[in-house]
């Protein structure tokens, strides 16, 4: 709209310029009858009179076509901030969902069984995965993934028989989580304010862990859908 508005003011100046030219070409002629020539004053006198008051509608209608501009380009600028503003609040929301890919930096922590034990029912009943995704959290940990599976508010983590579901997908050991947030909080978690490695050691449990500067986890993979809840109109 902008672009098409400036456009028809540089065509009004062109169309302007010409119409000057050919009524100043076409009605005035030399005055000196003794060479064949003749000039009308008075009728000469009114066309320039009339291509001032030409002049002075399109100096007009120009103004109105600027102020029509600026107007617009006052309108752009508005929507675009509250436009940008709703993208932020979108992308924000894709995010606490699970639905975007992320990077940043994080740990890596790796949690098996001796040999090729099945660990499954063990770990959910110790609930040593659920302890760890809540301590992460409290500690720094933005996004969470537990064999590639992302963990979200809505995610479930729920012993199926002899293996374990995240959000419903059945995953098999070693236990793979990743988590990105504060390193530095991290490393404060590992070495003081937790039991939960030690009681996993102490029930035979082997686990890793391991520092990224730029560790990137996918977006969630299958979610829950939503059968009863609506919003209220008008919130």
């Amino acid at each position: 709209m902008r672009s098409s508005t400036k456009g028809i003011v540089i065509i009004l100046f062109v169309l302007f310029g010409i119409m000057i030219g050919v009524q100043v070409s076409s009605r005035m002629n030399p005055i000196n009858e003794e060479y064949g020539l003749s000039y009308n004053l008075d009728h000469g006198v009114q066309e320039v009179t009339d291509l001032i008051k030409a002049n002075e509608d399109m100096e007009r209608r120009i103004y109105e076509l600027k102020t029509t501009v600026e107007e617009y380009e006052e309108e752009s600028t508005e929507e675009s901030i509250v436009l940008k503003q709703l993208r932020i609040e979108v992308d924000q929301h894709r995010l606490l969902a699970g639905h975007t890919d992320v990077e940043g930096p994080g740990m890596i922590i790796t949690i098996e069984g001796p040999s090729d034990e099945n660990i499954a029912v063990f770990v959910q009943q110790r609930k040593y995965l659920l302890n760890l995704i809540n301590e992460l959290k409290v500690f720094g940990g933005e996004v969470i993934s537990i064999n590639n599976q992302r963990i979200t508010k809505r995610s479930e983590v729920t012993l199926a028989g002899n293996h374990i579901n995240v959000n419903t997908i059945p995953i098999a050991p070693p236990y793979v989580i990743r988590v990105i947030g504060n390193t530095r909080e991290f490393n404060r978690y590992i070495d003081y304010r937790t039991v939960l490695f030690e009681s996993m050691v102490a029930d035979g449990l082997k686990y890793t862990i391991t520092f990224e500067e730029q560790l990137s986890i996918s977006k969630i993979k299958r979610e829950k859908p939503i059968r009863f809840l609506t919003p209220i109109e008008g919130e």
